[in-house]
């Protein structure tokens, strides 16, 4: 029976360089030249040699007519010494990241203007450079920031975040506003691309507005608001994509992000103009500390930010 306390000794005390000094001996069959090789004296290759000796239980080298020879259980070693080596080395060589194979499935916590404006475009590459890889995004709620501490998701996208000190933001891009409205809209014979509309062109009409999270709760969004009056706020939804439907069939106005107005401009026959530019916002790829090193996560940062960046 193996005595497992006895073992766990032996290899608490094992280093490398024993590791790596028996490696040498079984390819020379020479202490000489193992110590030559590692830059050691004599007697420490010897001192070492007893150390491995005792370690497996046998003399590893025979001494016979023509020089020292290995031990039939000495040659046995050849390949576990080597693999084991290549084990160690395979802890600290930096890890390694290929999309091309990957299975990687990454969980985002986001909007639907995030899946729109960064995940979207980011699709047809993905899908002709990394064909495995997969994607489970979840609504980004106030509790996706507590899932992101706890890693339960790997990343969430977001805007106008306060820095936290475990959190890695990166920045994707600025984003300003359009006003969205159907066409034939009265807003329509003043829009122009040389102007911005302000709160008070669209405090005539009744305002659709995005509901946010924040870390805590949903916040609407009221810049269209004209010092703060709420009257013509007629709906707040944490959703960007049915925008469209509510501003579609009446005169009632949405204020969203400009990447995501163009493409609904190219799949409806809805009219955008520019709002005041002082009213962007910054978009982020927030993650936690712990993926810092996570190849796969810099990978899909890279990507985000190769892509978001000519939009």
């Amino acid at each position: 029976m193996v005595d497992m306390q006895k073992m766990d000794g032996e290899l608490t005390s094992l280093d490398m360089r024993t590791l790596r000094f028996l490696q040498l001996l079984l390819r020379t069959s020479s202490v000489t030249r193992t110590a030559m090789h590692l830059g050691i004296s004599q007697p420490a290759a010897s001192r070492i040699l007893a150390r491995v000796r005792d370690l497996i239980g046998d003399p590893v080298l025979i001494r016979t007519q023509s020089g020292y020879k290995l031990k039939d259980h000495a040659l046995s070693l050849n390949e576990p010494v080597d693999a084991a080596l290549s084990a160690i080395a395979d802890v600290f060589r930096p890890s390694a990241f290929d999309s091309a194979q990957s299975h990687y499935c990454y969980r985002i916590a986001s909007t639907d203007y995030g899946v729109a404006a960064v995940l979207g475009p980011m699709m047809e590459v993905i899908a002709a450079t990394a064909p495995a890889l997969r994607f489970e995004v979840s609504p980004l709620v106030p509790q996706s920031f507590g899932d992101l501490e706890k890693g339960a998701i790997d990343l969430l996208l977001y805007a106008d975040l306060d820095a936290r000190n475990d959190l890695l933001i990166q920045k994707l891009f600025d984003e300003t506003y359009e006003i969205l409205f159907r066409k034939g809209h009265p807003l329509e014979e003043h829009a122009a691309p040389q102007r911005a509309f302000t709160p008070q062109d669209v405090a005539p009409y009744r305002l659709i507005e995005f509901s946010f999270p924040g870390t805590t709760s949903l916040k609407p969004d009221t810049i269209m608001r004209e010092d703060g009056n709420a009257s013509n706020a007629v709906f707040q939804q944490p959703f960007f994509t049915t925008l469209p439907f509510l501003v579609g069939q009446t005169d009632a106005v949405a204020a969203v992000p400009k990447r995501l107005a163009k493409q609904v401009q190219k799949l409806t026959s809805l009219c955008s103009a520019p709002f005041q530019p002082s009213c962007g916002f910054p978009y982020y790829l927030v993650r936690h500390e712990r993926s810092r090193y996570n190849p796969a996560i810099n990978w899909l940062k890279v990507r985000a930010l190769e892509i978001t960046k000519f939009d």
